[in-house]
């Protein structure tokens, strides 16, 4: 019995050890967990999936609305998905009198900002926390279907022109082969980097899972690792003998010199922080947001 004990003790120690990680792991979530009350009662609207493109089914339409509903909820910020399959080159230059004058790619950033005022969209108060995609699946003359993240509110503050990019770039990838999956995508981007605390939800079903059986295995690797070297079958006295080593000819020479430049690259200061791509739209409200373009 003692064997079978001392044979299974590592497998005893490595369930402890996960057990009091995943205790902490819990307890630590709940205590950066924020309960948020939804204090906006003059959007126009509860609806949060616009498929005006079509490009999703009901049935798809309906899961991202329970998705987005939770995220909401877990993040304290609205967000709002809108697809189109229609030129906005007309729409978008009506209002370059407010804004200035618009590129094909900015036609989309002119409706977001709209959409999002003429709802009175965020989830703290009119106009404030949330975030709002804009997927307009017509080519415009300049040849390219353009997609815009508008960010309010707390949402604008946290990001940065570059993270507005790659979460349009990520979401983004596969919109033409999977739309449903990509709109699901950008909402779980977001609520990932929204989490109050920093502590990022997991995108991949099951990655905590991975993550505890990847500990596992690096536990057991580190304590069996030392068991299973090989002895140690040669020292020095193996190459050069029990007597002492003598230097016969000891000289110092000159053969040549080399010189190495090498340049130290200084990090730039600009573009950290939030409030990427701040603007203000046609109602002469605050945004953040960029563009993307497939």
């Amino acid at each position: 019995m003692k064997k079978y004990l001392n044979y299974f003790k590592i497998w005893f120690i490595i369930i402890g050890i996960l057990l009091v990680a995943g205790i902490g792991c819990k307890i630590y979530t709940n205590s950066l967990k924020v309960d948020f009350v939804r204090k906006n009662t003059e959007a126009a609207t509860e609806e949060r999936v616009f498929d005006y493109a079509d490009k999703m089914t009901a049935e798809e339409e309906e899961l991202l609305r329970k998705q987005i509903a939770k995220a909401e909820n877990n993040i304290g910020c609205d967000i709002i998905v809108v697809t189109l399959n229609e030129t906005l080159e007309n729409y978008a230059k009506s209002y370059e009198d407010s804004v200035g004058s618009v590129e094909p790619y900015q036609y989309t950033m002119v409706y977001a900002d709209n959409f999002y005022d003429e709802n009175k969209f965020g989830y703290d108060q009119p106009y404030g926390d949330g975030v709002l995609l804009v997927d307009n699946w017509f080519r415009e003359k300049d040849g390219k279907i353009h997609s815009w993240m508008c960010t309010t509110g707390r949402v604008m503050d946290r990001y940065s022109s570059a993270m507005i990019d790659d979460t349009l770039s990520t979401a983004l990838e596969q919109v033409d082969e999977n739309p449903y999956g990509a709109y699901s995508m950008f909402v779980s981007l977001v609520e990932s980097e929204m989490t109050p605390g920093g502590l990022k939800a997991p995108l991949i079903p099951g990655a905590y899972d991975l993550l505890m059986a990847a500990v596992a295995s690096l536990i057991f690797y580190l304590f069996n690792h030392g068991r299973k070297k090989g002895a140690k079958t040669v020292s020095k006295e193996t190459y050069v003998g029990t007597g002492n080593v003598r230097m016969i000819d000891r000289r110092d020479v000159f053969i040549n010199k080399t010189v190495t430049k090498r340049v130290i690259q200084t990090q730039s200061s600009s573009g950290g922080g939030g409030g990427g791509g701040a603007h203000r739209s046609s109602s002469g409200r605050s945004h953040g947001g960029g563009g993307h373009s497939r």
